[in-house]
């Protein structure tokens, strides 16, 4: 069956393409989301397009994935409306942005994405850095600033409760379908707060793990004005945020931790490197990038700079 209409032409896209997929996003730009999937189904579409789609009938999974949208007030944001951030979702030949994305929750995406700051780091926190991620995180609100992360467990879940604890806005976003919270308990921590904001480029109902689920890792850069690294731990999961915020011009903020310990190994080394400016508190965070400060007289830069 053909889509018809755009929101059901773009949620069999978000199905057929794993991303990030830059030509099929780009022949969408080209000939409009209803006809790249009638040549995409048809397999009529480029090559380069084709090698992009992923087997299985897309089709119903659109139709199902309407469905749960439609029955849990999600919504489908695409490059066609006004509450998407096209400035800071350009392609660019270091960035391939979503086909579209699924969202659940109050805000307008292109208001919570100006001044805005990604909190990453470990999933298995000490005391110490749970206690600062909320008081960062809370301490940006209070300021106005949307608190943005991946809506992961430990670093990640702290930084939305600050938030929430200063009746501030926050944004997750995350890397399989916003009906399938991973880890499960975060669909009460996300769901708790009016002002919390959950997206994914992947259908509602989209299981955990979702192909190439760490794809996410450059929308929470890109979305964002500065990204902060708080105990990112032995692993590299919070890494990966901040290679990307690096690519794209985003300034790096990292919290210091005792030197006996290895959960903050990688945010020394980030300072130490220059990759980072060190960081205490929220008032440290609105000094190191002005631009999250309203009576500056700047305003963000649209655009994501070119890599």
């Amino acid at each position: 069956m053909r889509p018809t209409t755009i929101p059901s032409a773009y949620a069999y896209l978000l199905s057929s393409a794993a991303p990030p997929a830059p030509a099929t996003v780009m022949f969408v730009q080209d000939v409009g989301a209803i006809e790249a999937v009638r040549q995409i189904s048809t397999d009529r579409a480029p090559l380069a397009v084709l090698t992009e789609q992923r087997p299985g009938d897309h089709h119903d999974a659109a139709r199902d994935a309407l469905a749960a949208a439609a029955l849990h007030q999600h919504r489908l944001i695409t490059p066609l409306d006004n509450e998407w951030p096209a400035g800071q979702l350009a392609h660019t030949s270091g960035f391939c942005p979503p086909l579209a994305l699924w969202a659940h929750g109050d805000g307008h995406l292109n208001d919570l994405a100006r001044r805005s700051v990604a909190i990453v780091g470990t999933r298995h926190p000490t005391t110490y850095a749970q206690i600062y991620s909320m008081d960062i995180a809370a301490g940006l609100a209070r300021h106005g600033i949307t608190i943005w992360s991946g809506g992961t467990a430990g670093v990640a879940s702290q930084a939305h409760r600050g938030a929430y604890n200063a009746q501030g806005a926050s944004v997750a976003v995350l890397g399989t379908g916003i009906r399938n919270d991973y880890p499960a308990d975060h669909e009460i921590l996300l769901g708790r707060s009016p002002n919390t904001l959950v997206v994914s480029e992947y259908n509602p109902l989209t299981m955990p793990p979702a192909p190439n689920a760490s794809a996410h890792n450059r929308l929470l850069a890109a979305l964002t004005r500065a990204c902060i690294v708080i105990e990112p731990g032995t692993s590299h999961g919070a890494m990966p945020v901040v290679t990307h915020a690096e690519t794209y011009g985003v300034p790096i903020l990292a919290f210091p931790g005792p030197v006996s310990t290895l959960m903050f190994r990688q945010a020394h080394d980030l300072i130490r490197a220059g990759r980072a400016t060190l960081i205490s508190d929220a008032e440290h965070v609105l000094e190191c990038v002005p631009v999250l400060t309203p009576n500056t007289g700047q305003t963000p830069d649209e655009t994501m700079p070119e890599p």
